[in-house]
């Protein structure tokens, strides 16, 4: 088959390290790469309709990502790339009983006990799947976790959007309603990563908020916001216009782009009836209980998060989603104690609290999109075949000359 996968190699990571290799270096892309396997009598083989390009996946191929994350690394290398994706079911293990044949799915890349088969975890019992044991390839002790092969050989982050054919457990997939369209479905994932914190930082509809970055995740953001139900005021922090234009379409309030600091703070603050000072050295922040009540940070750059850390008012929240930065240097964190600064980190998803239901994210996010399939038109906004994963994954990178919000594979021609 057709794919790309991530070449884990010292070897080549100590070369683009030192700048002598360049951005792709570590991604293998093969015509001929072997059709995935079942190996397990509960796992299903999908094949790729459309596999979307994630900023995670950029930073990945650059190494400009945290070695933190290696801690939820996959233990196949190579391995498969790609964890936004939408599909059908090619074929299926004996034990799968929810899917079959021709089934449209989209696919969740993360494991967790229940995935896994295992008794669940303490993080799993609370419902926060983000943090399941099993990502670090961790299981319960049982037979079950012998069959994977034992502790440390399965787990990590999935992919294979970037393949023509993704092979994983039964309860990895979800069907996708005939009225959801492929350029909707695909976009499942990152709409669950947005999902996932607002979910648990909903504003209440007398609050301002800032989104901070409106690429994927900051429009997901909002259209969370939105689709939610929430009637709060929502300011929006985009860099160029294509992208002002779709975030407006989803509902925000007001979008403001201004390379200029000074002036940015100068609208944020007025836009929030918030009240600016100047300390004796650096830049002014708001101070006082006036002012963005709660930021969504779906950058996550050391640019942002000192953006952030000046404008959240007194006593504010701050929600990180973004994940554009591994280590910061200059930030003045102290700002979080004077203005006693909520900050909470949000990643991938989990079981989520709906209407008094609990549901998994990726269920609330199909059913959010079957009220209102053409909530994403137009977010897709450029297709490529897997043969020119170079262009793709440079129009993904350079956005201000391509203007794209959401690149995707498009692997339904064949």
């Amino acid at each position: 088959m057709k794919g790309i996968m991530f070449d884990f190699k010292m070897s080549k990571i100590i070369l683009m390290q030192m700048h002598l290799l360049g951005h792709y270096s570590l991604l293998k892309y093969k015509t001929d790469w072997p059709i995935p396997e079942l190996k397990y009598p509960n796992q299903v083989l999908v094949k790729t309709l459309l596999g979307g390009i994630c900023a995670t996946d950029l930073h990945m191929a650059s190494l400009n990502i945290s070695p933190f994350a290696s801690i939820i690394d996959n233990p196949e290398n190579p391995s498969p790339m790609g964890h936004e994706m939408v599909g059908e079911v090619f074929g299926t293990g004996k034990e799968v009983t929810r899917l079959e044949k021709g089934d449209r799915v989209v696919y969740y890349p993360a494991y967790s006990c229940d995935i896994l088969g295992f008794q669940p975890c303490a993080s799993c019992r609370n419902g926060n799947l983000e943090n399941c044991y099993c990502l670090a390839g961790v299981g319960d002790g049982s037979e079950q976790e012998k069959l994977y092969g034992g502790e440390g050989s399965f787990g990590g982050w999935g992919g294979g959007g970037f393949c023509e054919y993704v092979c994983g457990f039964e309860k990895q997939f979800f069907k996708v309603s005939p009225k959801i369209p492929d350029e909707a479905a695909v976009l499942v994932e990152p709409f669950s990563v947005a999902l996932h914190a607002v979910v648990r930082n909903l504003p209440s509809k007398d609050m301002n908020i800032v989104v901070i970055g409106a690429g994927t995740i900051g429009l997901m953001t909002v259209a969370a916001l939105r689709s939610l139900g929430s009637e709060c005021k929502i300011l929006a922090l985009a860099r160029y216009p294509f992208q002002a234009s779709a975030a407006k379409k989803l509902g925000v309030d007001e979008v403001f782009i201004e390379p200029d600091r000074k002036t940015l703070y100068q609208r944020v603050a007025e836009f929030t009836d918030g009240r600016l000072f100047k300390p004796i050295i650096g830049r002014e922040a708001i101070f006082g209980s006036h002012g963005p009540d709660m930021i969504f940070d779906s950058v996550g750059s050391e640019s942002s998060l000192e953006d952030g850390l000046h404008l959240i008012r007194s006593n504010g929240r701050i929600v990180i989603l973004g994940q554009a930065y591994a280590k910061t240097k200059k930030i003045d964190w102290s700002i979080q104690t004077w203005k006693e600064i909520e900050i909470i980190g949000s990643l991938m998803y989990g079981m989520e609290s709906y209407k008094n239901k609990t549901m998994h994210c990726f269920e609330l996010a199909l059913h959010l999109l079957q009220q209102n399939p053409h909530m994403f038109d137009g977010i897709v906004t450029h297709t490529f075949s897997i043969d020119a994963y170079r262009d793709a994954l440079s129009t993904a990178r350079i956005k201000k000359k391509s203007h794209a919000i959401k690149a995707v594979f498009d692997f339904r021609q064949g």
